[in-house]
């Protein structure tokens, strides 16, 4: 089984005041811009490790971060992990799985490091993107 992964710390994305809040407009620029660095030929699964994440993000915000995966698919064609620790994380990393499964892309939220591992290691069908002749 081979592995290309990109792994990615969420300060890496995550835009935070110093009081915790979250700062979308600057965190949805990188995520993108994240993603603009992962584009063919490169196609690496991304594991993003937010368990040591000060900010914490609505189920709005969450929504407008997979937003902007819908409006950029071709960058978001790879799995996308979330690791989270317990509580209001995994909860928020939960709904982001549900939203961005339900729009076609392979998301999974986990809170454990070798599960993520392995589910990334693991192949899956991409959703097929055509007519059926």
């Amino acid at each position: 089984m081979d592995l290309n992964l990109r792994l990615i710390h969420a300060r890496d994305f995550l835009c935070t005041s110093p009081e915790g809040k979250v700062d979308l407009k600057t965190s949805k620029e990188l995520l993108l811009r994240l993603a603009f660095k992962n584009a063919e030929p490169n196609q690496y699964d991304i594991l993003v490790d937010i368990r040591h994440t000060a900010g914490h993000l609505s189920f709005a915000d969450i929504a407008e971060l997979v937003e902007v995966m819908v409006e950029h698919r071709e960058l978001f064609r790879s799995k996308l992990a979330i690791l989270a620790r317990p509580g209001r994380w995994i909860d928020n990393a939960k709904f982001m799985e549900l939203y961005a499964n339900n729009r076609g892309f392979q998301v999974r939220a986990f809170e454990n490091f070798e599960d993520t591992i392995y589910w990334l290691m693991t192949s899956t069908e991409l959703p097929f993107e055509g007519n059926i002749s």
